[in-house]
């Protein structure tokens, strides 16, 4: 019986670390940089599909009005769009340089604190 229920456990855990990795690629953004110019731009086009139109959260975390405190030194913030972190995807092959300056500025500077 308790080989039944381990069993079933490996199964469901199997089942949703499938689920997670699908869901992780069908939310993954375009592979072919942004055409986007500001920060603005740049965040509604590659960002806002899991931090919400106005960084409120979503499938990833909250930005507005705490991505400061979470990366008080801003290439850290930079490094995490560039390189990727957890379950985000990595842009260093969608944005360019000046592109991740200006959104990581922007989630700093122009992102609703409410």
């Amino acid at each position: 019986m308790l080989k039944r229920i381990v069993d079933g456990l490996q199964i469901v855990a199997l089942l949703a670390a499938a689920v997670f990795v699908v869901l992780l690629f069908a939310n993954e953004p375009d592979s072919t940089p942004a055409a986007a110019t500001t920060g603005k731009e740049v965040f509604t086009a590659n960002c806002a599909r899991c931090h919400g139109p106005d960084g409120e959260g979503g499938v990833g975390p909250r930005l507005a009005g705490t991505v400061v405190q979470e990366y008080p030194d801003i290439e850290d913030q930079a490094a995490v769009v560039r390189d990727g972190r957890g379950s985000m995807p990595s842009f260093a092959n969608r944005l360019t340089p000046e592109q991740i300056q200006d959104v990581v500025a922007y989630t700093r500077k122009d992102l609703p604190s409410s």
